[in-house]
C-alpha cells in the first residue's frame, strides 16, 4: 500500500492535470488493475507518478523547498517574522496556497510562495535602509 504522502501527490497530482474522475479510474483499471489509488503496491504508486510526471506534471523540487526555508529563516532574522518556528512557515504556506505540508506543493505554487517571500523580504530591506 501506498504512503499518505504519496497517495496525497496522486490526488494533487490528478487535480493538477485536470483528470475528470472517469479517465482518472480508467488509467487505475486498465494499467494496474485497481479500483483505487489506496489498492496499489508501493511500485505500482510510484509507477503512476512518473505517469503523471510524463503528463506535465511537477511536485515542488527539493532545492524550491530549501529556498523556501531559507528566504523563511532571512525573514526571521530580518525580524519580520512574529512566531519563527516551523509552524508559523507552514501556517503562511497553506493560507497562500490551500496545503498545509511542503512536501504536497507542485513547483508552481512553490515558485509562487517564492516570489512572495523575495518580495517580502525586499520590503523589509527597502524599509531597514529607510531608518
Amino acid at each position: 500500500m501506498p504512503s499518505r504522502s504519496d497517495l496525497a501527490k496522486i490526488h494533487i497530482a490528478k487535480k493538477e492535470l485536470g483528470l475528470d474522475d472517469a479517465t482518472y479510474r480508467g488509467i487505475l483499471r486498465n494499467r494496474y488493475h485497481r479500483d483505487s489509488a489506496a489498492g496499489l503496491s508501493v511500485p505500482e504508486a510510484a509507477d503512476l507518478l512518473e505517469l503523471f510526471r510524463a503528463k506535465g506534471w511537477r511536485p515542488a523540487s527539493l532545492r524550491q523547498l530549501g529556498l523556501l526555508h531559507l528566504l523563511w529563516h532571512q525573514l526571521e532574522v530580518g525580524g519580520a517574522v512574529r512566531h519563527p518556528e516551523e509552524g508559523a512557515l507552514t501556517a503562511f504556506i497553506e493560507h497562500v496556497t490551500g496545503r498545509s505540508d511542503l512536501r504536497r506543493l507542485t513547483v508552481r505554487e512553490a515558485s509562487r510562495v517564492i516570489e512572495m517571500l523575495k518580495k517580502w523580504r525586499e520590503r523589509v530591506e527597502t524599509e531597514k535602509r529607510r531608518h
